[in-house]
């Protein structure tokens, strides 16, 4: 990449002849002092440039779908060229979407450890119950700093993940961890010796341990961000790399110790005084409230505050009514992970989503909430209804364990007592509800996969992902469209429509990778990989958004029909550009076949347009086309 970029500034006439550089969804648009210096045929010689063109007084370099990459690569050689589109943020999502989104995107990168570390949870759980592994020997206690490293750290991960997502120091963003996890704090609250420190004499320094915790370093990172950036912005070079991190420490910590941190706290602690009044008031309501808001009060960091309350129980009566509905909620979520993992075709995600189950029924539910709920929604619902319902069955029954354990199939003893009926109810009610749930909502709703059968084979059952019209209109082919990048199919395969509605809505399941400052267009990926570039009209970047209403923003997560963009087609067609929505898929030469519908005719936004035929069989393809025939 680093070569090519030099090559194409060097052919552009070298970076002196450069004015401004831009780029859109394929191409790199130059301004050139003097067009006539550039070398066009070494440029449209070179493999990796599909095209030049002259248009509108720009230089357009078309390089396809790697242009982000390339652009970047120039920009990091020639930083004053830089005139950088940036993405749009639309406001419009919901506050919980754009919270639940965020989250998602923090706690997905952590994933390997997690899994890894609920997998060897659940197995060393196993291996000390049946008395295979003595749990007070050296081997256990190496076994257990390895599982439990990874979540009693756990703000470490998020320190990193949320640096990325919030665009600022990785480095700072570990030092706010750090702060967080310093042992003398750590000490100190785990001892109970100190309630407050005193920074300044006056801002109170709640005392807690932060161990496992999610929310306190995703908000002081994100204070970071700001501050950071600020800082950076405002002091002067020559003396930034020193002021500007002791500053942001001297504004950054006071606040999180102070006040972000504690917020999960002290809501943990006014969340378990209402759980207490709500199973005095009623068994029934707080068996399905508690067990169906685990999984979310586990994302929170807020689930630790329950455990004095389950503690006072069995100290008070000999039992714990909660840690039953809590069984009910860790049932539920293996559950949510195992119907994920039988509906689920993406072959890295089935891995996770077994693993999940497994560690989930053994009663380390992390990796199936981090990697499973939080991104699949269907799953999220089940579960906590699933566990509500079973929560809610098993309150009512009177299920109760006689000791504080841990949540699993191996500790199931500890709950068999006199109310045993009642608690296995509650159980099966638990795991069938959530079952049927999540099926449901994740074949239904919230569809998990683009993959639909097309065809059945003597074989078995040949797939190919559908790719949904993003609008309604009539389709014609892309060799009609007035743009050499797309006509001859150089940015890959696909369709144009000639739309007769105003909004586009997307095309598969999936995520929202790029919406260009000027939203004429829009790249998405599919949860089955496939590349798909919405990019309405013609040259219409010159119109620098005018015309256009972004309805997503990157890294929003899509189903077929969700609102993309806003279009004033009559806008469009009054300034003399062709409105066309073009439908390509990018990355068209990873499968078999993309083949298109019958040109010339009227769609509806959500019909079927392009069938994308993974690597599977030349027979299938050849079958595919014969049936389109």
């Amino acid at each position: 990449m680093k070569e090519l970029a030099q090559k194409i500034v060097e052919l552009v006439g070298g970076v002196d002849n450069v004015v401004g550089l831009t780029h859109c969804v394929t191409r790199l648009r130059f301004q050139l002092k003097d067009e006539s210096v550039a070398q066009t045929k070494e440029l449209e010689a070179m493999p990796d440039v599909i095209s030049v063109q002259r248009k509108g007084g720009q230089y357009q370099v078309v390089v396809g779908g790697k242009v982000g990459k390339v652009y970047q690569e120039i920009i990091r050689q020639y930083p004053n060229l830089s005139m950088e589109q940036v993405v749009e943020k639309d406001n419009d999502q919901s506050l919980i979407n754009r919270l639940l989104n965020t989250i998602s995107a923090i706690l997905i990168p952590s994933l390997a450890p997690i899994v890894g570390g609920g997998m060897l949870k659940g197995f060393l759980f196993a291996l000390t119950s049946f008395k295979l592994l003595d749990g007070q020997g050296d081997t256990a206690i190496i076994l257990t700093i390895m599982s439990d490293a990874m979540f009693y750290f756990f703000p470490f991960l998020l320190a990193v993940s949320s640096a990325r997502k919030f665009k600022t120091n990785d480095y700072m963003a570990l030092t706010l961890a750090g702060v967080l996890m310093y042992p003398s704090l750590i000490a100190a609250a785990t001892e109970g010796a100190i309630t407050n420190y005193k920074f300044l004499g006056f801002i109170p320094i709640l005392v807690v341990n932060y161990s496992s915790s999610i929310i306190p370093i995703i908000l002081s990172v994100w204070l970071l961000s700001y501050v950071y950036r600020f800082l950076e912005k405002y002091i002067p070079d020559m003396v930034t790399v020193i002021f500007t991190p002791l500053l942001t420490l001297m504004i950054v910590v006071p606040i999180m110790l102070s006040v972000l941190a504690p917020l999960g706290y002290y809501a943990g602690e006014y969340v378990a005084l209402g759980i207490e009044s709500l199973i005095n008031f009623s068994p029934l309501l707080a068996g399905f409230v508690i067990a169906g808001s685990r999984p979310l009060l586990v994302l929170m960091g807020m689930h630790h505050a329950i455990r004095p309350l389950t503690q006072q129980q069995i100290s008070t009566y000999g039992y714990s009514t909660l840690s039953s509905m809590n069984f009910m909620s860790t049932m539920a979520q293996a559950t949510a992970a195992l119907a994920i993992y039988l509906v689920i075709k993406d072959k890295k995600m089935k891995q996770v989503a077994l693993s999940s189950t497994v560690s989930g029924y053994l009663g380390i539910t992390e990796p199936a909430l981090y990697g499973i709920l939080v991104k699949y929604r269907a799953a999220f619902i089940g579960a906590s209804l699933g566990g509500g319902i079973g929560g809610a069955v098993g309150a009512v029954l009177g299920g109760k364990a006689l000791a504080m354990v841990m949540p699993s199939i191996l500790s199931l003893p500890v709950y068999l007592n006199d109310t045993a009926m009642g608690f296995l109810l509650g159980m099966v009610v638990s795991i069938v509800s959530t079952f049927v749930i999540t099926l449901f909502l994740a074949k239904s709703f919230f569809k998990v996969n683009e993959a639909e059968v097309v065809m059945d084979t003597e074989q078995g059952e040949a797939e190919a992902y559908v790719i949904h019209s993003p609008a309604a209109g009539t389709v014609y082919p892309l060799s009609d469209v007035n743009d050499p990048a797309f006509s001859k199919g150089l940015m890959g395969k696909g369709n144009a429509i000639l739309a007769t509605q105003d909004e586009i809505v997307s095309p598969v399941n999936g995520v929202v990778q790029v919406v260009f400052k000027t939203k004429h267009a829009i790249g998405l990926r599919s949860q089955e990989g496939v590349e798909v570039l919405i990019h309405v009209g013609i040259d219409t970047v010159e119109l620098e958004g005018q015309g256009f209403t972004a309805l997503c923003k990157e890294g929003d997560q899509v189903t077929v029909g969700t609102p993309l963009l806003k279009v004033d087609r009559q806008l469009l067609e009054e300034k003399g550009y062709d409105p066309s929505v073009i439908v390509v898929i990018t990355n068209s030469d990873a499968y078999l076949a993309v083949l298109e519908v019958d040109q010339q005719k009227e769609v509806r936004a959500g019909d079927m347009m392009i069938n994308v035929v993974p690597e599977k069989s030349q027979s299938m393809a050849q079958a595919l086309v014969s049936e389109q025939a």
